[in-house]
């Protein structure tokens, strides 16, 4: 009796898992992609002006002192300004916060507003877009970073004493109107992603490396060899 084979071949145990981990991925995928294109959709928020403007707490910052508004460079040093400004809101003028101390209250200031440096990413591929001549107007200052845990440098604005704190009023002259449908469904895809701690997963689909740092993937210690990248006289000592 002549046995027919099938027209199919049988899938083993490992291929099988092997399809459901590919078929996971393309979801993944295709998760991250539509979470894209959610966010670049122009429906997805829109900004309305306002009819009435209103007036929405206080707001505490730097601005051009009366006689460098008055000068020829005053469109000059407030596009450096709008770069390096730091605006502080809070509900009161006086900018007091409460800080409770036994039975009782007190009030403290919050810290005076800043200016922010550039940082050397941000300087190296001008992310502000500043001409040459408004570069010009910051230095290097070099600095220990805790984060990175080395040495790091920044650029600072050289002339401060142009600038003084003010307070205004904060006033809201637009709302952002958004897609109820778009935002449930991109809630629904990050609540997906995070809940399932895919994010790894997806960065090395997209960019070949699992994201760790700065340093990358740690190679497994069963495939750690002690030998690699190092010359046969060295073995000996080993």
């Amino acid at each position: 009796m002549d046995i027919q084979l099938l027209p199919y071949r049988l899938k083993s145990a490992r291929r099988k898992k092997r399809l459901v981990k590919k078929d996971r991925d393309k979801q993944l995928l295709a998760l991250d992609k539509e979470r894209h294109r959610i966010s670049k959709d122009p429906n997805y928020k829109t900004v309305v002006p306002l009819d009435e403007p209103y007036q929405k707490g206080w707001k505490r910052m730097f601005v051009l002192k009366p006689k460098v508004q008055q000068s020829d460079k005053a469109e000059f040093y407030q596009g450096i300004l709008n770069v390096i400004n730091q605006v502080q809101y809070h509900y009161d003028a006086s900018f007091k916060k409460p800080k409770r101390k036994g039975n009782r209250h007190k009030y403290y200031f919050n810290e005076l507003p800043k200016l922010w440096p550039i940082d050397s990413y941000d300087w190296y591929h001008n992310k502000h877009k500043l001409s040459e001549k408004q570069r010009a107007c910051f230095a290097r200052v070099d600095f220990w970073s805790e984060y990175r845990y080395r040495w790091d440098y920044c650029y600072e604005f050289t002339m401060p004493e142009l600038f003084e704190i003010a307070v205004q009023p904060h006033m809201i002259n637009t709302i952002i109107v958004g897609d109820a449908l778009l935002e449930q469904r991109l809630a629904w895809i990050e609540d997906r992603i995070d809940t399932n701690c895919q994010q790894y997963r997806l960065y090395k689909l997209k960019d070949g490396s699992c994201w760790n740092g700065w340093k990358g993937v740690a190679e497994k210690l069963k495939y750690v060899n002690p030998l690699k990248n190092k010359a046969k006289w060295d073995w000996a000592g080993e």
